[in-house]
């Protein structure tokens, strides 16, 4: 028998739909009737998450995977999401939960292994298209080699961060379930094709905010380098921390002036 079992299955109900689950949490989970942000930030890196409370007074909202974040300063509009997991499969099913509370656009921050050898560690990466190499995205779309960002936000982002001075640039990354399978074939082709860096989340992100109409986009600090003949580790963690930290705020008043 072949794999997959049903190719199409993108087109198939499902048996639990995330609003099943929104419902089941106001009733049992402690969401109540609260309302969804418009914007939320999903913080992969944990370092970034530290008493974020404390720095950025807001409401912690239960019934989620992880901590949930509601920022005061933009009164309750926008979410900083962490400690939830790594990889396709948790970053979408709750990107699916958030969208189907309300939440209209979702971002990724996080590090990223650099596949271009200009990408030096600390340098920012607004991912505008992932190449599907993890096997999230094909539940939610038909096969295909890539899923895109919104334009929209991702431009956007661009030009909030270049505002701040953050220098910033766009282009695809490549995102893989597998981060000690990745070979040097596999990162020298997309090293050719002007890919980025390589994560593990976005396409499934893209792929969910795509079905459900809504927008998603990725920002990416460069960490590790896949860009020459064997793996490179991050000389300076301060750095890529005071960077990260540095993108949370910005992304944070950036979501909160787009509403």
């Amino acid at each position: 028998m072949g794999y997959p079992l049903f190719p199409d299955k993108h087109r198939l109900a499902p048996l639990l739909h995330a609003e099943d689950m929104i419902e089941f949490r106001r009733k049992h989970g402690g969401l109540g009737e609260l309302a969804a942000p418009r914007s939320a930030v999903l913080c992969l890196y944990k370092g970034a998450m530290h008493r974020f409370a404390w720095k950025y007074p807001s409401r912690r909202v239960r019934g989620f995977l992880g901590d949930v974040y509601l920022w005061k300063r933009a009164q309750g509009r926008v979410a900083v999401l962490g400690n939830f997991g790594i990889g396709a499969p948790a970053i979408t099913s709750l990107a699916d939960e958030l969208l189907a509370w309300g939440v209209k656009r979702l971002v990724i921050l996080s590090l990223a292994g650099g596949l271009q050898p200009d990408l030096a560690p600390g340098s920012v990466v607004i991912a505008d298209r992932a190449l599907r190499d993890e096997g999230t995205s094909y539940h939610y779309l038909p096969a295909a080699r890539d899923v895109s960002a919104s334009p929209a936000l991702a431009s956007s982002l661009g030009t909030a961060l270049d505002v701040r001075g953050i220098a910033s640039t766009t282009g695809a990354v490549w995102s893989t379930d597998a981060p000690y399978r990745e070979t040097q074939e596999e990162a020298q082709l997309y090293q050719g094709e002007g890919v980025k860096a390589v994560d593990m989340e976005s396409a499934g992100l893209f792929a969910a905010a795509q079905v459900r109409g809504a927008q998603a986009a990725s920002v990416f600090v460069i960490g590790d380098s896949l860009a020459g003949s064997r793996w490179s580790a991050p000389p300076d963690m301060r750095l890529l921390h005071r960077r990260l930290k540095s993108l949370l705020g910005a992304l944070m008043e950036t979501l909160r002036a787009l509403d």
